[in-house]
């Protein structure tokens, strides 16, 4: 044992009172160390809620942050479901507006030209049927947007996911327009020269708009509502409704086709000249446009505007071309019968479509087209009336064997 517990453990005491000491050394280094303790513990303790309010912090931003997008999200989606509606709510309103000019046309100026007790005397020319040039098929037009269409249209603003199979469904009935506007510009050249006789009308009837501001009203209507279908198909598709957006859009296709033939119906109507035959005989213009063209009798290369119709082509010069300010001007120069032609696909983008008419023998035209696209195009449409054409020959030459074959065909 060493000398310092010896003496401790034998007398309990040490000189000068050494216990006392030990024991205050021994006190302060505890009280030192648990101080040390307390400030590391508090450090730690501080640290750790220091962390766990900087993680509740984080935490509560990106719930702000996620709030604030989702918020913002559904605004987007509610702008977008608005403006939808409100285009919906115009179509509707310009569809009842539109109803009510074809009224004015059908009971108004056209029951007063039919009725046979009228006060205002029917002109010696117009007795002829040419009345019947001036209304065409109106009151065919009236009746389906007023008992069928306007309804509908009605319904798709409480059901905005009904109005692309409404479209979709009314397709055969939009081609009603194609005969309109196939007459439209005659039916107007008509009225203008009778303009005294129908403002006496429009006097009696006591309406505001005459006649030849009414009898364009069917022509504005069809690009009104290719316009407003884009409208409602862009607000659709913002408002990410995308099993709509599919058949709006081929609704859209759908109407932009029927403004497109209405629009070529009008250029050719208005624009071609010397051509001696009807041109509403000749059923629904296919597809027009311009084609380099080389004719078998005169070997002259040249351009000319193309217009291909159900039952005839037509080629013609171009007179003028189109500006902003004015339509352009075609001169006949021939044309094919459809069910006496043939067509023969050459190289480079070009075709031969041969007269078989025995009147007509050596017209053969060898036609090219700017594009591969443009070719394919137009062959495409040459082959598919061709095929009706020897289909309708099949079946009135041999009716029997026709069915037999469609029924194959069915199976």
């Amino acid at each position: 044992m060493s000398c310092f517990f010896q003496l401790f453990a034998s007398t309990g005491k040490m000189d000068g009172n050494p216990l006392s000491e030990i024991e205050q050394i021994v006190r302060e280094k505890t009280e030192q160390h648990e101080s040390k303790s307390r400030v590391e513990s508090g450090s730690a303790e501080n640290s750790s809620k220091n962390g766990r309010a900087s993680s509740e912090m984080n935490n509560s931003n990106n719930q702000v942050n996620n709030d604030e997008n989702h918020t913002d999200a559904m605004d987007s989606k509610s702008i977008a479901l608005r403006k939808r509606q409100c285009a919906l709510a115009e179509l509707v309103s310009t569809e009842e507006s539109y109803v009510q000019d074809l009224q004015e046309i059908v009971n108004g100026y056209m029951a007063e030209t039919n009725n046979p007790n009228s006060d205002i005397p029917l002109p010696d020319n117009l007795k002829d049927g040419k009345k019947k040039l001036v209304f065409n098929n109106i009151k065919e037009i009236y009746e389906w947007h007023r008992d069928c269409f306007l309804k509908a249209l009605r319904s798709c603003q409480k059901s905005p996911a009904d109005l692309g199979p409404l479209i979709k469904r009314s397709e055969r009935k939009f081609t009603m327009y194609y005969y309109y506007c196939s007459n439209q510009p005659l039916s107007e050249f008509i009225v203008s020269a009778h303009f005294q006789y129908f403002d006496q009308i429009r006097q009696k009837l006591g309406h505001r708009m005459d006649l030849s501001n009414l009898i364009i009203k069917p022509v504005q209507r069809i690009t009104k509502y290719e316009l407003l279908i884009k409208e409602i198909t862009k607000a659709t598709e913002s408002a990410g409704l995308h099993k709509e957006v599919v058949i709006l859009k081929e609704a859209y296709q759908q109407m932009k086709v029927v403004v497109k033939t209405v629009n070529d119906m009008m250029l050719v109507l208005r624009g071609l000249q010397d051509f001696d035959g009807e041109i509403t005989a000749q059923g629904n213009l296919i597809l027009q446009g311009p084609l380099t063209c080389v004719n078998d009798a005169t070997q002259k290369q040249r351009e000319l505007q193309v217009f291909l119709f159900q039952q005839i082509i037509i080629f013609a010069d171009i007179e003028k071309v189109k500006t902003q300010f004015s339509n352009p001007t075609f001169k006949y120069r021939s044309h094919i019968q459809v069910n006496k032609m043939q067509m023969k696909e050459r190289g480079d983008n070009s075709f031969l479509l041969k007269s078989t008419d025995p009147n007509r023998p050596d017209l053969n035209m060898l036609c090219q087209a700017s594009t591969p696209e443009r070719y394919s195009e137009w062959v495409n449409k040459l082959n598919e009336i061709l095929e009706k054409q020897n289909d309708l020959m099949f079946a009135l030459s041999s009716p029997i064997e026709y069915q037999m074959k469609q029924m194959k065909t069915q199976k």
